[in-house]
């Protein structure tokens, strides 16, 4: 599928939460790898963001939820002769690994990490609009000229606690994305609808567009039917418009 974009849209605020905290999770890992000074601060920021939507919901309770309910579902697909048994099985044990390293967490996720004096100071200095200046807080500037090798193995251990976190729901969605085959479909002058049905549970829509095409989709999703709208949006300071040609596509319509 490399010649193609991928879009996905959650159907439940679950896998909203999933998504949005894979993203932090990309977010930390790029920035970090680079390194410099900027991306140590957008890493630094990305464990903020993680810290304080930890500290909103009891999201290591929803993982473990949802990673027994994926067992569960996976247990059942064993009995059917045509699933391959050595993969299920490897995917059944990759599952109770991530269970039992979110039960071995003790305590609410990243609570060391929120007791770290430098990023409680820039937690504070963020909601202050504008960039944060070496004025306000010359301590981040004094630990920005530590060596790099000195600032990634402090953001490395400040992350640590988010680790097995990032595996889990890595798993949750890479399950989730293969549960199912991709259909050929076209959108009739850019719109497309389609009823689901409330027997399969479908969690996440991933539409696929070749990357020729100039146009990318909007979607509304409700509990029975959702639709696409192909936009069209050549020049960013106007309103986008709805394709007036039939547009092909790739959709998955994920549940399991």
């Amino acid at each position: 599928m490399t010649d193609y974009y991928v879009y996905e849209q959650p159907l439940n605020e679950k896998v909203r939460s999933f998504l949005r905290l894979e993203k932090l999770f990309q977010q930390y890992s790029f920035n970090l790898k680079h390194g410099s000074g900027w991306n140590n601060r957008v890493a630094i920021d990305s464990i903020l963001e993680l810290l304080a939507f930890t500290t909103r919901s009891d999201i290591k309770l929803e993982v473990l939820k949802e990673l027994e309910r994926q067992h569960t579902r996976l247990e059942r697909l064993s009995k059917r002769p045509q699933i391959d048994q050595s993969q299920l099985s490897s995917i059944l044990k990759n599952i109770n690994k991530r269970i039992g390293d979110l039960q071995a967490v003790s305590g609410q996720l990243g609570q060391d990490t929120k007791n770290i004096e430098l990023l409680t100071a820039i937690a504070q200095k963020n909601s202050v609009p504008g960039s944060i200046c070496d004025f306000d807080l010359p301590a981040l500037k004094h630990w920005l000229t530590q060596p790099k090798a000195t600032r990634q193995q402090h953001i490395e251990k400040w992350f640590q606690p988010f680790g097995r976190l990032d595996r889990s729901v890595q798993l949750i969605l890479d399950i989730l994305r293969h549960s199912n085959e991709n259909t050929d479909e076209v959108a009739q002058n850019g719109f497309f609808q389609k009823s689901i049905d409330t027997n399969q549970a479908v969690q996440l829509l991933r539409i696929s567009i070749h990357k020729d095409e100039e146009c990318y989709p909007e979607i509304s999703a409700g509990k029975h039917r959702f639709s696409i709208r192909f936009m069209k949006n050549n020049d960013p300071s106007l309103r986008p418009e709805q394709c007036k040609d039939d547009v092909a596509f790739k959709m998955m319509m994920c549940s399991i």
